[in-house]
């Protein structure tokens, strides 16, 4: 292992005058060849000289002179090797004095051990510290373990070229009846030694602890290394790499789980690295291989696995991969199950840590990478783009099945579309699932894949029969979308209405004068996913939460002076609200028995997330211009909304446990309330204190119209007779 002192001190410079001292030997070895096929080789080698002697001088003179060319190319090979470690060293060396100098910004001194010591221990305000005791030793390590991650990087590296140099002088032919000869196929790139050596120790079932450590090294050294990656994948090929990826996953358990663990990532990270680039020489073979190891069984005739099962399984310990490769594996894994219906139906049990739909989990790996997932889904302008249209409307959904008295039983995944809906998400809001971001403020392709996704999910008009893993992902989706869900849901835009003039109508995305990219779906398609999404009371609640601060921001940003647009803005909310109320009735009443639990639920919900106020993209409300978010308490209808927030709480579970023994969906007001305690305290605000003006009592009428009519036209689009 080198040392910090190492690292810092030796002359690498000698590396490259090693380098140029053995590219003249190759040369010099060149120079004697020519003279001796000229001097010696040729001399008494004709027609005059016959015999055995003849024979074996000719077969002698023949491997003499083999060996000088094999001897040149052994010289340039450590020529370029000792080039290629001085280039890493010189990188990895200026790493070190990097975090030096990063260090020393901090008041940390780095001794000669690569130690690091904070340099204002004695400082009068640090001895007085109470967190000082602590915080000091725990900042010292902190530092002292990251040169000491670097000076092994460093190690690895140096460990890399004695591998390379041992590889590079080894006897081509130890056959050929020449002790200790020259390699005539000695190879100058320290990558693709290790990679090689790598390939070989891939191939070794059960290898013990230093062979373990060395491939450790080898992944670790030659992380997102193109030349190490696919070299190394090319020495596998997809079928010994499939094997090798099993054994690893069947490893990893007892005192040396996390080493294979690491390996699993290593070789997850190979995969991402070598199959970045499409155009090159190495991508259409490993594409074309990776087809028929995917349909290759690596179980039994009983109990199958199919090889990509356990690709898909292994590349989720990866990242960073490739757009074109990740798109082109979904397509052949597509068409592989068209090719063998039922291919990746799994028994129940099956093979322990590997999911049996590599679709569905090649889908959460894209969702993890946004631009990739709407590529991939994105119906395109010309909607020629079918891949979200087969995955929710034609694909028979991989099952397990279980052999019982009663004969062959047949069930759902459990995880079944949970990579779907990640996707899906990711695809529609341009952002990893999970991940808090501004609410709006989506590109034209997005926006088609939220659009094709409501369609394509009540294509049928079942949407309110969501498949139970898909709400919580659409229901982050519409939270997304709030402000054209906004003006779906009141049903007062004619611009919404031109876009998607009918129910199951093809719609299209739109822009308005600012440049801002507009989704349109027809109320009813849009109120039989709500209700889909609303069987998961933590999803309708962080819909109905973000309805709730968008309407509050758009009557903030909007002039209570100009008429026509403060009726309109309380008419939109109102009409929002009541469509939400009708959804929200229509779930009680079905749900009978357990409609006040899914009330507290809700309420509990929203409860917990209204008090921090959500970020709207600031062109969704008002224009570049607008302030991001709200700042809850900053003026009056800010400091409404947590009010108004708990006495609908409040309000909905009193209407739950009424409506638990009626047989109508009518009586649903709580939306109302609030639109008419915002509505109040917005004029309060602006300076109308008389809530029995007429004005105000206009205002408060007028909302109460468009909720009635918003919410009984979201009843009749779920077919209810309220």
């Amino acid at each position: 292992m080198l040392t910090y002192h190492q690292v810092m001190t030796t002359d690498l410079a000698l590396l490259t005058t090693a380098a140029t001292q053995w590219d003249a030997a190759a040369k010099d070895f060149e120079t004697v060849q020519k003279t001796y096929n000229s001097q010696v080789r040729n001399v008494g080698i004709d027609e005059q000289w016959q015999g055995v002697a003849r024979t074996f001088a000719q077969i002698a003179n023949t491997r003499t002179y083999e060996q000088y060319s094999a001897a040149a190319t052994e010289a340039r090979a450590i020529a370029s090797l000792l080039r290629d470690a001085h280039g890493q060293f010189v990188e990895l060396r200026a790493k070190v004095k990097s975090a030096i100098a990063d260090a020393a910004k901090e008041d940390m001194k780095i001794d000669d051990n690569g130690k690091a010591t904070w340099t204002k221990r004695n400082d009068p305000g640090v001895k007085n510290d109470p967190d000082a005791a602590t915080a000091i030793p725990k900042a010292e390590a902190s530092w002292t373990q990251h040169i000491a991650d670097i000076v092994q990087q460093f190690d690895d590296a140096d460990q890399g070229v004695k591998l390379a140099l041992a590889a590079a002088t080894q006897d081509s032919d130890p056959n050929d009846g020449i002790t200790n000869g020259f390699n005539a196929k000695a190879e100058g790139d320290i990558e693709k030694v290790e990679a090689h050596e790598a390939s070989r120790l891939a191939g070794i079932k059960d290898p013990d602890d230093k062979q373990r450590a060395e491939m450790m090294r080898l992944m670790r050294d030659n992380k997102n290394d193109l030349a190490f990656s696919q070299t190394f994948l090319n020495d596998l090929g997809p079928d010994k790499a499939i094997d090798y990826a099993n054994r690893l996953r069947g490893q990893a358990k007892g005192d040396h789980k996390k080493d294979y663990e690491q390996l699993q990532n290593g070789l997850a990270t190979t995969i991402s690295t070598a199959t970045r680039d499409p155009k090159s020489p190495f991508y259409d073979k490993w594409r074309k291989d990776l087809r028929e190891a995917g349909a290759k069984n690596y179980g039994s005739k009983t109990n199958p696995m199919y090889g990509y099962q356990p690709f898909v399984e292994l590349m989720k310990h990866g990242d960073k991969y490739g757009k074109q490769f990740l798109t082109d594996l979904g397509d052949d894994i597509i068409s592989t199950e068209k090719k063998h219906e039922g291919i990746f139906n799994k028994i129940a049990g099956g093979h322990k840590g590997v999911g049996n739909d590599p679709l569905d989990g090649l889908l959460s790996i894209m969702g993890k990478q946004p631009d990739v997932a709407t590529s991939f889904l994105d119906p395109g302008a010309d909607g020629k783009n079918d891949r979200l249209k087969y995955l929710v409307n034609e694909r028979d959904w991989p099952k397990h099945w279980a052999i019982t008295p009663a004969g062959i039983h047949t069930f759902d995944d459990p995880a079944s579309r949970l990579g779907l809906g990640a996707a899906l998400e990711a695809a529609a809001t341009g952002n990893v699932p999970g991940t808090k971001h501004a609410i709006g403020g989506h590109t034209e392709a997005e926006a088609r894949v939220m659009q094709n996704t409501i369609r394509a999910l009540d294509a049928d008009g079942k949407g309110d029969k969501l498949h139970a893993n898909l709400r919580a992902s659409l229901g982050h989706m519409l939270t997304d979308y709030t402000s054209d869900t906004h003006e779906i849901a009141s049903n007062n835009s004619g611009r919404y209405d031109e876009a998607a003039p009918r129910e199951n109508s093809v719609g299209k995305v739109w822009k308005d004068a600012d440049g801002t990219v507009h989704m349109a779906v027809h109320q009813a398609n849009l109120a039989r996913i709500m209700r889909g999404v609303a069987e998961d009371p933590n999803a309708f609640a962080e819909m109905y939460n973000a309805e709730h601060q968008y309407s509050v921001e758009t009557m903030s940003r909007t002039s209570f002076k100009n008429e026509e647009d403060r009726e309109l803005t309380i008419r939109n909310a109102a009409g929002a609200f009541g469509f939400y109320d009708g959804v929200r009735a229509d779930v009680v009443y079905d749900k009978r028995d357990s409609a006040i639990q899914w009330a507290r639920d809700v309420s509990h919900a929203v409860t917990a997330t209204s008090g921090a106020a959500l970020n709207f993209v600031p062109a969704q409300i008002g224009g570049a211009d607008t302030p991001k978010g709200i700042k809850i308490g900053a003026d009056g209808l800010n400091r409404m909304l947590d009010f108004a927030m708990y006495e609908w709480t409040k309000e909905q579970i009193s209407e739950a446990t009424a409506a638990a023994g009626k047989d109508s969906r009518r009586d649903f007001y709580a939306g109302q309330q609030q639109v008419d305690h915002l509505v109040r305290e917005w004029g309060k605000s602006n300076g109308h204190t008389n809530q029995e003006e007429s004005l105000m009592r206009n205002l408060v009428g007028d909302s109460k119209n468009q909720h009635y009519t918003s919410r009984e036209m979201t009843l009749g689009a779920l077919g209810r007779d309220h």
